[in-house]
């Protein structure tokens, strides 16, 4: 179970990765986020945990859902504005 302070210093990693490679139209991999968190000291976070998060961060309108017409279960996900606003004011 995360912290408080964990889970805010993990959707702040979550948003540095989506800023710097996840590309605006395809986004990058929910599977490959845990490989890209690592250099922000999450090493081996829970998947569970890492949806939550996204999702919360998506509910914020910080981060959103790559849309993709095939294999879309294989969600991809992307900073908003919103997200790159909240790094550049925020974090």
């Amino acid at each position: 179970m995360m912290t408080a302070e964990e889970k805010e210093n993990l959707r702040i990693a979550l948003l540095r990765v989506l800023e710097v490679r996840a590309s605006e139209r395809f986004g990058l991999r929910a599977s490959a986020l845990p490989t890209f968190l690592i250099r922000h000291g999450f090493r081996g976070t829970a998947d569970a945990d890492l949806q939550a998060e996204l999702q919360y961060l998506a509910d914020k309108g910080l981060a959103a859902i790559v849309g993709k017409t095939l294999s879309p279960e294989n969600q991809s996900w992307r900073i908003t504005a919103a997200g790159r606003d909240f790094l550049a004011t925020e974090a």
